[in-house]
């Protein structure tokens, strides 16, 4: 029953991302950023476990990217459509996002296995994002500060973090069409 607890934490972390979409949405940085903050710590604590344990599964390998992409993903949308991130950002992340999703089809398609993980540029970018999203949460909860260092410091925190997160996305799209591309272009020409 315990090698069930990576699931288990695994589809609370897929539950959250919509609580946490309505929340920012609505306005509710305060809930968006603990709910957002647990789900973050949900996502170390499952792979703590299934490591540690080796409570590992095929469905875990499966359902644990994709809980993040579904927090990753609704996170995002909940920020573009409350104005807290600008449209050519979403536009980018949600492009590369399609990309290895395509990507992902076209080799299963193609091939008899595919690992899920993602590149170390991947992870690097899915640790920017996440930043990213607790500055532009925090930021929600210093508006009301009429501190001008306070304010200037989330903004230079919050350009810094998109900078990474730009910076990750061309670098784990890259790796990704060099490598995965690379092979599925080699395999249908």
């Amino acid at each position: 029953m315990l090698s069930a607890a990576p699931n288990i934490i695994t589809i609370t972390r897929l539950l959250l991302s919509l609580p946490i979409g309505i929340s920012i949405y609505q306005g509710n940085e305060i809930l968006a950023l603990l709910l957002f903050v647990l789900a973050g710590f949900s996502d170390w604590l499952d792979g703590k476990l299934a490591r540690t344990y080796g409570w590992t599964s095929k469905f875990g390998e499966f359902a644990d990217p994709m809980a993040d992409k579904f927090l990753i993903v609704s996170t995002l949308l909940a920020l573009a459509f409350s104005n807290q991130l600008p449209i050519w950002v979403v536009s980018i992340m949600l492009v590369r996002d399609g990309i290895i999703i395509v990507g992902v089809v076209l080799y299963l398609s193609l091939f008899s296995n595919y690992d899920l993980l993602p590149n170390r540029w991947g992870k690097h970018y899915t640790g920017w994002t996440i930043a990213l999203f607790i500055i532009i949460l925090l930021g929600g909860l210093v508006e009301g500060v009429n501190n001008l260092t306070v304010i200037n410091v989330q903004l230079i925190l919050e350009k810094l973090a998109l900078m990474g997160v730009i910076i990750f996305l061309i670098l784990s799209i890259s790796s990704y069409i060099k490598n995965q591309g690379s092979k599925i272009f080699n395999e249908i020409t």
